[in-house]
């Protein structure tokens, strides 16, 4: 009887040794973080960051808003010091709940996005890596390099189709497609005209190191096609 206790004692040691370097392990793949622009300015920069970004916005809107061309160039320390200061200030109701920090970095034609999800220390952060460029005029390419939670993968075709779900409810139409072979989400701006009225283009779209810039035009009256105007930064 003695024996058997001890085998029954060393067997529940066993399994408690490995759920526990199974709870270390996957707390330490959760823990994952890839680098991101620091936010560690002091807050007055921070707010001075946030404000250009917020009159860049306000400018662009004006611009698309009347004929004639229109551009934004904003880099992603800004876009962050937005996110860090006016967002949760200001903006509160964009975040779904349980959701915090969001966070960008621009990279060649690339963008690396980020949100805390959960709270305290049961909370990781959940993260993609997207290669996007202009495939011609309102019209533009996501590939989805990587989509983690830590460092734990997810299931590319499902973060696209949650994307093609949200893009659809702003109103963007989007289809899922693999033109070689990586699965891709095609997205199509709509030009908002009417016959005779204004209608907007976008005809420049380029990710670098740490800067982001969309341009294009505003028209009066009927619009040009797609293949007459073209695309200044688009892949065929």
């Amino acid at each position: 009887m003695e024996r058997r206790v001890r085998r029954l004692r060393g067997i529940l040691l066993g399994v408690g040794a490995v759920v526990a370097g199974c709870l270390v392990a996957l707390a330490a793949l959760l823990a994952y973080e890839p680098a991101f622009p620091s936010t560690t300015a002091d807050e007055a920069a921070l707010e001075r960051a946030a404000a250009r970004m917020v009159t860049k916005s306000s400018a662009l809107y004006a611009g698309i808003g009347r004929p004639g061309p229109w551009e934004l160039i904003v880099s992603d320390a800004e876009v962050n010091a937005w996110l860090s200061t006016d967002l949760p200030r200001n903006h509160r109701h964009l975040l779904p709940r349980g959701v915090t920090k969001p966070r960008v970095r621009f990279g060649p034609q690339r963008l690396t996005a980020a949100v805390r999800v959960g709270y305290g220390g049961l909370s990781a952060l959940v993260w993609i890596d997207a290669g996007i460029h202009l495939r011609g005029v309102n019209q533009f390419v996501i590939v989805l390099h990587d989509a983690r939670i830590g460092a734990i993968p997810v299931p590319k075709p499902l973060i696209l189709q949650e994307m093609a779900r949200r893009l659809g409810a702003l109103g963007l139409v989007s289809d899922l497609r693999q033109p070689d072979g990586r699965m891709a989400l095609v997205v199509c701006l709509p030009s908002t005209y009417d016959a005779g009225a204004r209608s907007t283009w976008l005809e420049s779209l380029r990710l670098d190191d740490g800067e982001a810039l969309v341009a294009g035009t505003t028209r009066e009256g009927r619009p040009a096609e797609p293949d007459e105007a073209g695309a200044k930064d688009g892949k065929p």
